[in-house]
């Protein structure tokens, strides 16, 4: 579903030069779970931010589905992200002053075969939650709701940027068991940059960056639920 070949980007900060990423090699294959592990400067943010079309790689390439995403103009990029795309981050983004169904409703106007906003948000358990606004609800609330939005354009794929970094243990596992809810059950490819070690046990692959390099992308043989991950 994934080629990368020969990926490499690297930043300019004064007369500095940063490697983000150095020659990366893999393969990804669709309906799995792939955790990105790494410390903070490794490499993990830029390779998802290629991968969505957000950054643009010095050279090498990424071709998903056979959409060459290196060579693509910005037109074309666009489409590509709105179309196989869905995106987690950190600190949810939500927009503050639309309900948690209108957040939804904002991205699933953007699909063509989009999924029901109603059967997403009972997925992550929020349609109760439906007219209320981000600042009504807690931390872990609003990461299920922007899990959510990415999930109702029905994307073949959804980029996780540390989707647990800013949630206590409890709420994190909640949101795991969410992402590992939407693999399986609307066979989506799921990519999770973090740190943390420990989810990589629920993963199918694990991709393990270091100063830009790869030097892990091995296959996890026995997978475990979400909820057996623990720190």
């Amino acid at each position: 579903m994934i080629q990368v070949e020969s990926l490499t980007k690297s930043y300019h900060v004064g007369k500095t030069v940063i490697h983000a990423l150095k020659d990366i090699n893999m393969e990804l294959e669709p309906h799995k779970i792939y955790v990105v592990l790494g410390p903070s400067g490794s490499g993990k943010t830029t390779l998802l931010n290629i991968l969505g079309g957000i950054d643009v790689a010095d050279s090498g390439k990424v071709i998903v589905d056979g959409f060459d995403v290196t060579k693509a103009k910005p037109s074309e990029l666009t489409l590509y992200r709105r179309k196989k795309l869905g995106f987690v981050f950190q600190f949810y983004n939500l927009v503050s002053s639309l309900t948690v169904l209108e957040n939804v409703l904002s991205t699933k106007y953007l699909a063509e075969d989009g999924l029901d906003p109603k059967d997403v948000l009972e997925t992550v358990g929020m349609w109760e939650h439906r007219d209320k606004f981000p600042f009504e609800i807690s931390g872990g609330e609003q990461q299920r709701v922007a899990i959510a939005r990415a999930v109702v354009k029905n994307p073949a794929i959804i980029l996780c940027d540390e989707p647990t970094g800013a949630l206590d243990f409890e709420n994190a596992i909640k949101v795991l068991k969410l992402l590992e809810t939407i693999n399986e059950k609307y066979g989506t490819t799921i990519i999770i940059a973090t740190h943390n070690n420990a989810i990589s046990r629920m993963s199918h692959k694990i991709i393990r960056l270091r100063s830009g390099e790869l030097v892990e992308y091995t296959d996890n043989p026995s997978p475990v639920k979400a909820e057996e991950v623990v720190w």
